[in-house]
């Protein structure tokens, strides 16, 4: 039902800017920002490049959106054009660097306190394992843990049948856990 909401409120948005209302675009934008920039910085890792793809995302979002280029639902569209901006960018982050990417470690966070540090800590460790699957396997993890996709959007957005999605899940789950253990964490079950 949430997800119902949500759609409509894009779809009212996206109508409402198409008239002339800026607020409504304001809004479109402002909430699925944060979402957007989260499953970029999971694919690219680099927070500055993240941050200047997502830039150029949302420049290109509102560009089609005032052309009035159909759509459809804009979940698995925003996600899909951030998964294509993600593309472009590691392609020529390779030709750049002559290697495939890997997740930079986080940029310094607030460490005021232990729990603050703890959290950074487990945050590096997790995005380093991230960092060591496939990008099959990366694209699918980030959009169904850390942007909290169902696997219905995971595939519509991935263009893959559900179960693709879930024998993805779950061969990236062995990985981190593998990833884990090798780093230090966790014990020996599989």
């Amino acid at each position: 039902m949430a997800a119902r909401t949500e759609q409509l409120r894009d779809e009212v948005d996206i109508l409402a800017y198409r008239t002339g209302d800026i607020e409504a675009l304001e809004r479109l934008i402002s909430r699925w920002q944060a979402r957007i920039y989260s499953y970029i910085l999971a694919m690219i890792g680099d927070r500055d490049a993240a941050w200047d793809v997502s830039q150029e995302l949302w420049l290109s979002v509102v560009s089609r959106l005032g052309r009035g280029s159909e759509i459809g639902d804009f979940t698995p569209w925003v996600y899909r054009a951030a998964y294509n901006r993600c593309m472009s960018h590691l392609r020529k982050r390779r030709r750049d660097k002559g290697q495939v990417a890997v997740l930079d470690a986080v940029a310094d966070e607030d460490k005021s306190s232990s729990e603050a540090a703890s959290k950074a800590e487990d945050a590096r460790i997790v995005r380093e394992c991230l960092a060591e699957l496939t990008l099959v396997l990366r694209e699918t993890m980030a959009l169904f843990y850390v942007d909290g996709l169902s696997i219905n959007d995971v595939a519509g957005i991935l263009g893959v049948p559900r179960g693709t999605v879930q024998s993805r899940l779950h061969y990236g789950r062995l990985a981190i856990r593998k990833a884990l253990m090798k780093k230090g964490y966790g014990d020996d079950r599989s």
